[in-house]
Parts: structure tokens; sequence; C-alpha cells
């Protein structure tokens, strides 16, 4: 879809889901009026609420699910209600990439025979397929997924993935791609070739690995792109938004070094066509709390480090190249567009934010949302929202927006709320507009306040840990030497393997060092009393045929190409035995009885 001015655009709109009713608001406009005190929103009718509520990917569509009920599917823009299913029991849903359909989840009914699996037509709210899953998680959630044009959807299953038609899953299996002891899978974004990725934990001592297959396949049936490594019991598989690269973010449950309470997490790249690879650095060691792409595919964030964590940006081949800063932040959210970024520090953090310009690398403001536990960008990408939701939060409950350089705009406080979702729009509806520029005023306004009084310090204190604790401002900010960072690519079959513990090298006892001290001994012993032979062989008499002389040249340039291999396999590191560092000793006499015999 072409670009489109601020006029033309449609307003942003959000849900807000609460205890009695699901309220629609029309958002903020992209322009910001000169006068900041119209900020009331304008709503319209609210109506029942539900249980969850979960918007399709170009925003044209909403399901609202009541687990006792079923789900109602509503157009965004008029809240007209497109299409009403009543299925008791959904606990999960997810749409397909064009909307078409919908795949819900619920628990399995003893001695039932229809499937807790369902793939619904949205247009007809008819069931396209069902299929039995016992367990839900929200990790491997959606368990079907679609190509980018909905032509391919896959499911795994005991032996690898199995793919289907994207419109037709109910017709059965269009393929298959076999590899045994899959636990994960991803398809990735983007058209024709088709890729899929699948996940092989550790076992029994071989190293984990990732996959990348092609659909249709190719000739020979096999991968594109291959990645194994050790210390990984589970993955994120975070594929670039075009399909070029994949992020595979690593983990286990234990730290066997003892550094981490909460396990160990690693980072690798993989080229989706398996001409690069390699682990991706980190610029301060310590665990990764948030890993994501650029929204333009230009390359990614990565939040990792004790905190307060470092914040990375990275290049599309996985090369470091800004530091955003120290600071106590756990949470990577861009904006649709990809020009405004917001590092946070939610969950167990106190909220703090930072608000950056991605492509001028400047920090726009910052702002806080104590206990907030939901987040989203606006499609526009001109302002952020916040949440504190009930029962995560049972107090203070309401939302926050702020403008992309965190400007408070909007606070709403409201007695129980459950959700917060913008309407989602397809590439190209909003512009992507720059940042507006500031006047000196409004500068001056968004620089942190002055401290108004001094803070308590303890006794004897030094104020290292409060000095710590202060770094929220994104301070140290700083362009990266790119040679310092660049990644070590590695590769597959080098016998290198990321995570692998280093082989053991044992120290010798006395005991063996005097074993071998006494063999030495002996062999050296050996070897000067078979040069002391060859030299007296040396000498050749004059009485020999020339018969008698080729036999005796062809004896000895047969000993001489023994010694040459004894030769190579020195090189290689072998350990040599007495008769062969003899025989090797002898090389000098036997050239001379060559020469002799000549």
């Amino acid at each position: 879809m072409a670009q489109t001015n601020d006029q033309e655009a449609p307003r942003t709109k959000f849900y807000v889901r609460g205890k009695a009713s699901i309220e629609p608001f029309w958002g903020l406009p992209s322009v910001t009026p000169e006068d900041l005190s119209l900020r009331k929103i304008e709503a319209e009718e609210a109506f029942a609420t539900c249980d969850y509520m979960f918007m399709s990917p170009d925003g044209g569509k909403t399901a609202f699910v009541t687990t006792e009920v079923g789900f109602v599917v509503r157009a965004t823009e008029t809240n007209e209600v497109l299409v009403e299913v009543t299925n008791p029991g959904i606990q999960a849903a997810a749409w397909s990439p064009l909307g078409s359909q919908l795949v819900t989840w619920q628990r399995p009914v003893k001695d039932s025979t229809e499937g807790n699996l369902i793939v619904w037509d949205v247009a007809t709210g008819s069931t396209i397929a069902r299929f039995n899953q016992k367990t839900y998680s929200r990790d491997h959630w959606p368990s079907i997924q679609w190509s980018s044009d909905e032509t391919i959807a896959a499911r795994l299953s005991g032996g690898g993935v199995q793919v289907y038609k994207g419109t037709a899953i109910g017709g059965g299996s269009i393929g298959n791609i076999a590899l045994e002891n899959t636990t994960k899978f991803s398809v990735a974004p983007g058209g024709l070739p088709y890729k899929i990725a699948l996940f092989v934990p550790e076992k029994k001592g071989k190293p984990a690995s990732v996959r990348v297959f092609p659909f249709p396949p190719n000739a020979a049936s096999s991968h594109v792109a291959f990645k194994s490594f050790y210390k990984a019991q589970d993955v994120k598989l975070k594929w670039a938004p075009n399909g070029s690269a994949l992020i595979i973010e690593t983990s286990t449950d234990v730290d066997t070094s003892g550094k981490s309470y909460y396990g160990e997490t690693n980072l690798f790249f993989l080229q989706s066509d398996g001409q690069y690879d390699c682990s991706i650095p980190v610029t301060k060691e310590g665990p990764v709390h948030d890993v994501q792409w650029d929204p333009t595919s230009r390359g990614f964030v990565v939040l990792a480090g004790s905190m307060p964590a470092n914040a990375t940006l990275y290049t599309n081949k996985a090369v470091p190249t800004f530091e955003f800063g120290a600071a106590s932040r756990n949470t990577i959210s861009w904006s649709p567009h990809g020009r405004f970024l917001c590092l946070a520090g939610f969950g167990n953090l106190p909220g703090h934010m930072d608000f950056w310009d991605r492509n001028k690398l400047k920090k726009l403001g910052s702002a806080t949302s104590e206990c907030a536990t939901v987040h989203t960008w606006s499609p526009d990408s001109r302002y952020f929202a916040t949440a504190t939701t009930f029962p995560r939060v049972r107090v203070d409950n309401g939302f926050k927006l702020f403008k992309y350089d965190g400007t408070l705009v909007v606070h709403e406080p409201r007695a129980e709320i459950y959700d917060l979702q913008f309407r989602p729009a397809a590439s190209g509806v909003y512009p992507n507009r720059p940042a507006t520029p500031r006047s000196k005023e409004e500068e001056a306004a968004a620089l942190p306040p002055a401290p108004v009084r001094k803070a308590y310090r303890p006794p004897n204190s030094t104020g290292a840990l409060a000095a710590m604790l202060r770094r929220e401002d994104g301070a140290g900010a700083r362009k990266l030497d790119v040679n310092k960072y660049t990644p070590v690519k590695t590769v597959s079959g080098s016998g290198v393997i990321p995570g692998m513990a280093p082989v053991a090298v044992k120290k010798p006892s006395k005991a063996e060092k005097k074993k071998k001290a006494i063999e030495a001994a002996a062999a050296k012993a050996e070897i000067e009393k078979a040069a002391a032979e060859l030299l007296a062989k040396a000498e050749v008499k004059a009485e020999l045929t020339p018969e008698e002389k080729l036999k005796k040249a062809k004896a000895v340039q047969k000993k001489l190409k023994q010694i040459q291999d004894i030769k190579v396999k020195q090189t290689n590191g072998d350990t040599l035995n007495p008769d062969q560092l003899a025989k090797l000793a002898s090389e000098a006499a036997l050239q001379a009885e060559l020469e002799a015999l000549a």
C-alpha cells in the first residue's frame, strides 16, 4: 500500500478491556495540537467484556474470546460483529498472517474423539481442521504457523514438521521435514523460497542444533543452514522481518559456572542461506535480558549483562556498532516504522524508560511508568502506551500515553483493567515521520530536574552503590570500534562447537615423568647403536657387481621413503616409537650409502 499523509491516514484506535466492559478509544492525532491542553480522548460506546482479545495483523478485525462461550469477531473500524462462534473452553488464540483464519486451543476432553487444536475460517465461522494437542505453552504458541502469504502452514509432529496447504489445512499434509527429536520450529517471514527452522536439544552428549530447511525441499532434501552448540535446553528463534537471518537465543535451567541463579543464556546468529553464522558478541558479561530485530531488518538491539545492563545496537551481520549506555533495563520496544526505540525496565524494575531516535542515534527523552505490565506503540509510531493491569497489580490500575520522546500526554486511572491494545496497521497506512523539532523551552523541559535535596547517606558509605543505581539515564552512549567486537565466525564441522567444555589436560605425575625419562634414555641408546651399524655398512665394497649395486640401491631407497613417511607423522604431532626414531636418525647414513652406490 502506498504511503499516505497525515490528513489521509485513519486515526489510531485502541481498546481497554476492563471488568465490566471493553472500551474502544480513538487515539491522539499524529500531529500534536498546538494547545497541549487538548488531551481528551473521544470514546465510542463500550460493549460486553471478554477474557482475551486478539487483533488481526492488519488491524481490520479483532477476536474477543469468552472462555465459557466462544469468540466474537468484530470490525475494528465500526465495531460491527462479523462472525460469532459458540465453542466453550478456548484458552489461547492466534491469527493467520492475512487474517483469514484463527487457530485456537482448549483443554482436551477425556474420551473425546474431536481435536482440541482448531483452525477456524473467520469469514464463515466454520471449522477448517482439528488436531489433538495435550498441552499448551506460551513459548511454543502458536502451534500452527503460516508463511507470510498463507501459501503453506506447518505444525510440529513426532519426527519433525508436517507441512500443509495454508488455505486448506484440513486437506491433509502436502509434505514433511523429517528430523528426529525436534522440539521447536519457526516459519520464516517472506515468500519463496519458504524456510522453516527446526531445533533439536542436546541429547546423550550430542550438541543441540538449529537447521533451516527450504520448502519445497531442494534436490538433496537437506538443510540450507546449520548451527550447533552446547548449553541449550531451550531456544527462542527470532527471524529478521524479511527472513534473511535468524537470531538463536539459547537458555539452560542451571548455570554450571555458578555465576547466575537463573541459568545461562547465549546468542547465535545464522544467515538463512547458510553463508554466514557466528556467536553474537555481547559488550558486557551476564544474562541476556532481551533481543529484538529492527522492524526494517537493518539490525537488532541486545540488552545483556548484569544490572545495570548494556543496550547495544548491531548490524544485520551481528556486528555491534553503538552502545546506548548502561542502565537498569530489561525490555526493548521498537516503534512500527523502526525509527524510534524505547529501552525500559519493567517487571521487577522501577519502570524507567529511555526513548531514542534510531536514525540519528540521539536520545529524545526519558519517562517513568511504575508497575507497568503492558506496553505497546501506536501504529503511527507517535505514541507509546503503558498500562498497569489486574490481577498482576491490584492497585493503581490505569494507562498512560507518552509521545515518542517520553512526554506524558495522557494519564487515565481506572478501577480495574485487564489489557490495552492498539489496533495494528498494514505497512504504508501511516507515513514514517521524523521527530518534530522542539523549541528551546521544550528542550529545557525535557531535561531531568535538578535534585532538590541531598539524599541520606549512611555513616562510612562511599556512595558507590547509590551511584550505580542512579545510572538510569543511558549515560555512556558511544560508538563502538567494530574491529574490537567483530564476531568470530564458527564453521560447522571444524570440531569447535560453542558451549563445549575445553578438553582437560592431565598433568603427568612424578612416576610417569621418571618412566618417560628411562624410556627416552633407552631409545637414545638404540638410536646410537643403529646409527653406528648403518655407518659401517655405508662403506660399499668395490667388488660388488652392477646388478648387486642396483638391488642394494633399491633397498636403500625403500628405507628412505619410510623415513619420509615418519617425518610426515612427526609433523602431524604423532608420538614416534624407538624404532621410528632410529630410522629417522639413520637418514644421513642412508643418503651417503646411496651416493656410494651410484
